[in-house]
């Protein structure tokens, strides 16, 4: 089995979440719907207090070619455009809707309704990607970047293959697996989609060795040009430039994007998305997401975390909460706060006692950083802010996949510091 050729780490997988089921929650009465979904600039509101809106209508719209629409999770009455701590404390804008039971009860049916299939074979690429941004859709992997844009590369560019990123390699989450034991062949018709729209005829599908079931159901859906390569169960596997390499063979060199090596690279709850937006013209108002050691959720997205089943019940006041998994998550200080785009789920940990020691100079975060970078290095260029030296050692490359900090006996808090010689260098 092929895999990533520096670092990496083998973590306990966790994956006790069961994922041949995925759990539908009821629709809310009410919702925040951040203005701020993606990476890129905030979307522009295109209502108003005081206005009715409809479920799927586009309340705001992208700006620039680094943003993307969003759209409304429910039926109900714009109450109001105001500020709202997002799940990780940051103060967002956000499109507040509430709706009556009566238009609840409409939208759950037809939540369940067969819908029309559009037949997108005819498209032109161009109106598949057109039909892509317009349905507010973004990489659903962690990144939120704008999956309409990664189609379009720049004409001095060629795409040679789609890669999907099914590994799902952060521990305790499985809501990726879930999608794929459920819809095998709605992924597969996504990942044509994006074949078409991008202009490439092979695609590749990146899965750890660890999901056989969520294999077996893609295979029996596999489309003409699409492969499945199985690969070493190690994180961060699904990091974009050891994807790429472990399904290539080929390096995206520091600075470099996917493409300058031939490669468009998406999340499998993308491909999903898409094929959502192109063949049910659905555009993304709901997720699937993972309340570790409990379910997978499909749930709209504005819906308070709180509000979710079991969360009372699985964040006791003495644990740590994070949202997303314990490599790449971060700790929110509170879960009243709406599910975005980019959530990915919740994980409950017990707090550590963390006791940071010198560094020992041991060197095991340089054998651990998939970057090859020298972790001890830049997390002390970061602590001094000494941001010019951090990135002349290579800050911007780290892809802040913790694994620095998991292997260090120092209990140092090695990533901390890394992101914010980063966050420094970003603003200088």
């Amino acid at each position: 089995m092929k895999t990533f050729k520096k670092g990496g780490v083998h973590v306990p997988e966790h994956k006790d979440t069961p994922a041949d089921k995925i759990i539908t929650v009821p629709l809310p009465l009410k919702v925040s719907v951040p203005l701020k979904q993606h990476i890129g600039i905030p979307s522009t509101p295109l209502v108003k207090r005081g206005d009715k809106v409809t479920r799927g209508q586009k309340i705001a719209e992208a700006v620039g070619r680094v943003s993307a629409p969003i759209h409304a999770p429910i039926t109900g009455t714009v109450t109001g455009i105001a500020p709202v701590y997002n799940l990780t404390g940051q103060l967002v804008d956000a499109v507040q809707i509430c709706a009556d039971e009566a238009e609840n009860a409409a939208d759950e049916a037809a939540r369940l309704a067969a819908p029309e299939r559009h037949e997108w074979r005819n498209d032109h690429p161009s109106t598949l990607v057109a039909t892509i941004a317009d349905a507010g859709i973004v990489g659903l992997g962690g990144a939120t970047f704008p999956t309409a844009m990664k189609l379009s590369p720049p004409p001095d560019s060629h795409a040679e293959t789609l890669i999907i990123n099914a590994a799902e390699c952060e521990p305790y989450l499985t809501c990726d697996d879930a999608l794929m034991r459920a819809y095998p062949a709605e992924i597969m018709t996504g990942i044509e989609i994006m074949m078409r729209a991008a202009g490439v005829k092979r695609a590749v599908i990146g899965i750890e060795d660890n999901k056989p079931e969520a294999r077996a159901a893609l295979e029996g859906a596999l489309a003409p040009g699409v492969e499945i390569e199985t690969l070493t169960t190690k994180y961060p596997q699904g990091g974009e430039k050891q994807l790429i390499y472990a399904v290539t063979g080929r390096e995206v060199p520091s600075g470099g994007l996917p493409i300058s090596v031939g490669a468009i690279v998406q999340n499998v709850a993308t491909a999903y998305a898409v094929y959502k937006a192109v063949v049910e013209r659905t555009p993304l108002i709901e997720k699937v997401i993972t309340i570790a050691g409990h379910a997978n959720y499909r749930v709209a997205l504005g819906m308070r975390m709180c509000d979710m089943p079991v969360t009372a019940d699985a964040t006791p006041d003495c644990a740590d909460v994070v949202i997303g998994g314990p490599m790449m998550g971060k700790s929110s200080p509170s879960l009243d706060a709406p599910i975005e785009k980019g959530t990915s789920g919740v994980t409950v940990l017990t707090p550590l006692d963390y006791n940071p020691q010198p560094c020992i100079r041991c060197g095991e975060c340089v054998r651990a950083c998939p970057m090859g970078l020298e972790p001890y290095l830049l997390s002390a260029y970061g602590r001094l802010r000494r941001i010019a030296e951090a990135v002349a050692a290579g800050a911007p490359d780290c892809i802040e996949c913790g694994s620095c900090s998991y292997v260090c006996p120092s209990a140092r808090p090695v990533l901390d510091y890394i992101r914010l010689a980063k966050s420094a260098a970003r603003k200088s």
